[in-house]
């Protein structure tokens, strides 16, 4: 953990920085803290809970997304995320989905199937050029899910002093000397 201006940064070499929260986020949750993240990648809709809230501070007005918002946004809750996502893709993550099918669809198919397991097995029934193309995607289904699936389960002993509690992240005063280091070592010049 590196403080910048008293706030943690959390530099884990080796794990997905979308990892990190998520496993920062589920021990916050779980030990009794709101969590808010500050995002605008949609992925991270699956960690939304009754604890854990969205806000994407680039959009105008700011959007919040708590388990409503997310269902209001997607058309499925967040513990349906992963599915939709398989199904659409996510082409900031470079993760192909079913082609041709869209936002509507995907929502549409869980809905009427209760999850990607679901819409796999009702493939043989569903119809059209869609039906076809999710049938042709089924073996890259698996891959795509894993790909989307935020890790929520990361070993952050060697990065957060007395893991797996959080008081290495509170909130300090500013260790010059440590700001100085990092910003030598990460090329920060001005």
């Amino acid at each position: 953990v590196v403080r910048l201006l008293g706030w943690p940064v959390l530099v884990v070499p080796g794990i997905e920085a979308d990892d990190a929260i998520g496993t920062l986020s589920r021990r916050a949750a779980a030990q009794g803290h709101r969590v808010l993240i500050s995002t605008g990648d949609k992925d991270l809709a699956q960690l939304v809970t009754p604890q854990v809230t969205l806000i994407n501070t680039m959009a105008k007005p700011p959007e919040v997304l708590d388990e409503a918002g997310v269902m209001a946004k997607f058309g499925v809750p967040p513990d349906r995320i992963v599915d939709y996502l398989t199904l659409v893709g996510d082409t900031v993550d470079n993760v192909p989905g079913v082609e041709k099918v869209g936002p509507k669809t995907a929502a549409k198919w869980i809905a009427e199937h209760g999850s990607l397991d679901g819409v796999i097995a009702a493939a043989a029934s569903i119809k059209g050029a869609v039906g076809d193309n999710l049938r042709q995607a089924l073996d890259w289904l698996p891959t795509g899910r894993r790909l989307i699936t935020v890790v929520t389960d990361c070993d952050l002993a060697g990065h957060v002093p007395g893991w797996p509690a959080l008081d290495g992240l509170a909130l300090r005063a500013v260790d010059r000397p440590a700001l100085l280091d990092f910003f030598q070592r990460h090329g920060f010049r001005t």
